[in-house]
Order: C-alpha cells, then structure tokens, then sequence
C-alpha cells in the first residue's frame, strides 16, 4: 500500500493506492494493466457502436484491431527500451507487467498496421481514423490513471495546491538529485500523468461534438493527432523520466512533428475537398442551368436567337409582292 499526499491541497490530502488490483491462481494482476485494459475496452466498444456512421463495417473493425493491437504493444515496448538508458536483457524486454510502453511506439505501430489493412482491403484509412480518434483519445485518458498507481511519469517540483508526492517518488528524486539534477526529494512534483489525462479527455469531447458535423474524412483523425502531440508537447517538458536522444526530449520533439505535420495535412484535405466540393456545385448548376456561367452563356443564346428572327423578319418586309391578277381586265 502507498500512501500519496498531497500537502497543499484541502489542508493535507491522502489517496492510498496499491500496485495489485487482485490475485488469479497465484498470479497478481496489477492495475496499471487493467485501467489500461479498461480503457482500451471502452473504445473498442464506442468504436464499434458507431462504426456504420463513418460507412465502416463492424468485422473490419474487429479484423484491423486483432491485426494492429499486437503490433502496437510490441512497438510500445521498442520504442520505450531504444530510448531508454539501459542495458537491458531480453527477460526484462518482455516483461511490460511493470510499465515501460511509450504511447508514441503505440501510435506508430497500430496507425502503420491499419493503414497497410485498409490499403489492402481497400478501406478508407481516414474514415477509420475519424471513427477512432476520439476514443483513442478518451482510452488514453483512462490509461494515464494507471500511470498514477505505479506512481510513474511525474514532473519537476511545484507548489501548485495538487502537487503531490509519495515514498516512491522520493526514492526516484533522491537517486536524481544524487547525478545531479535539480530536484528537493521531499517537495511535492507536478502530477504530469493527470495533465495528460485531463487533456485527452478534453480533446475527446470536443472531438466527439465535431464528429457529429463532420466535413470531409481526414478531418477528426488529423485533429486528434495534431492535438495529442500539441499537448503532449508542453507536458513533457515537466516530466523527469522522458525518453532523450541526446539533449532532445522524444516525446517533446515527436509532439511538435505530429502537430505541425497533421495541421498542415488537415489543411491540405481541407483545400481539395472544397476545390472537389465547387467542381461538383459548377458540374450540377451547368447540368441545370443555374450557374453564372451558364446563365450568361443561355442570354447570350438568346440574344442570337432575337437577332435571328427579327433578321427574318426583315427579309420577309423587303421582298417585293408579287401583283395580284385584276379580274377586271
């Protein structure tokens, strides 16, 4: 049992948490498995609910998620041991009871394998990522509590009123202060997993209410991208456990690219939908008659037509009668 305080916050505040959430055969299932087990659950769940209203088919759905779930745990775990400073041994590679499952590799992998399904099955890879994104959004969201009962991805000190602390975490601070960094083990840090996750749940709402006014496929899927690695972004940047290439925050650095890359890719869908949008408004006012276009092109028809009756009809006065024959004569 851990004991989490939070010293600023209603006078002194305490959450007891415990790492085992029960014991099968012996076996003791944690909880940081589980929440994110929850979490996941709860998606595919909405996903499949919700499936014929992006024109998707509910045993695509389950296909692709059999296909791309495993290839996103073992890129979880890749990406978390290349960038993490240690010299690891397979035994300790395959074990993810204990955390260590970068959300990016995740990402990267399960978007990488359904995008090579539907180009396969020929599926449309954009309606599928408007389907999900909101509720990879709303499971990452649960997922980070898990992160909060292994007492993990915590920030920097704060004397903000929710800053937190607990032996763990002391433990983890005092060994960074013994290299050097710049930490009080005894001060309260900034509880990072929970910025995460109120971030995701935002981005989650707000991704749900501009589903249901969806203008072009692509749309939900880039804003869900572009708004996690935008978060994600400033986030890391409190945190003290993250992944570095050299002086380079990872996660910080993937966050800019997803931002910049998906805002200007959604901006690009954006352009040729309303460019492909106006060549079919012009095709069907021309097919009808009431384009701009078409309505001077018909004045001037019938202008034409105006100039040649009354040409005719200015024949037809300038020719000479024949006389009449006189029955008199």
């Amino acid at each position: 049992m851990t004991e989490v305080f939070f010293p600023n916050l209603f006078g002194g505040f305490v959450i007891r948490v415990t790492r085992v959430a029960f014991t099968i055969f012996g076996v003791d299932i944690y909880w940081y498995g589980l929440i994110i087990g929850i979490g996941f659950a709860l998606a595919v769940f909405l996903a499949l609910r919700n499936a014929k209203r992006h024109d998707l088919v509910e045993d695509d759905i389950i296909n692709i998620l059999l296909i791309a779930v495993p290839i996103a745990i073992i890129f979880a775990r890749l990406f978390y041991v290349v960038f993490y400073t240690k010299n690891w041994t397979f035994a300790e590679i395959i074990n993810i009871r204990d955390g260590g499952l970068a959300i990016y590799g995740a990402i990267i992998g399960g978007m990488g394998a359904a995008a090579v399904y539907t180009w396969i099955k020929k599926i449309n890879f954009l309606a599928l990522g408007d389907l999900a994104g909101p509720y990879f959004a709303l499971a990452q969201a649960i997922g980070r509590w898990g992160n909060f009962v292994n007492q993990e991805a915590f920030g920097y000190n704060t004397n903000l009123p929710w800053g937190m602390t607990s032996q763990p975490i002391q433990n983890e601070l005092s060994l960074m202060a013994a290299r050097g960094v710049d930490v009080n083990p005894y001060l309260p840090v900034h509880p990072t997993f929970l910025y995460e996750s109120v971030w995701n749940f935002l981005t989650f709402i707000l991704l749900v209410i501009l589903s249901r006014k969806k203008k072009f496929n692509g749309q939900i899927f880039c804003l869900y991208m572009a708004l996690y690695g935008f978060g994600r972004m400033f986030i890391e940047g409190l945190r003290t456990d993250s992944l570095m290439l050299g002086n380079i925050r990872v996660s910080q650095l993937i966050g800019l690219a997803f931002f910049l890359v998906f805002t200007i890719i959604l901006l690009l869908i954006y352009l040729k939908d309303r460019k492909e949008k106006r060549a079919l408004e012009d095709e069907k006012d021309m097919s009808t008659g009431t384009s701009e276009f078409a309505s001077i092109l018909k004045e001037n028809i019938k202008l034409s037509d105006d100039e040649e009756a009354s040409s005719e009809n200015t024949i037809e006065t300038d020719v000479p009668k024949e006389p009449e024959d006189n029955p008199n004569k």
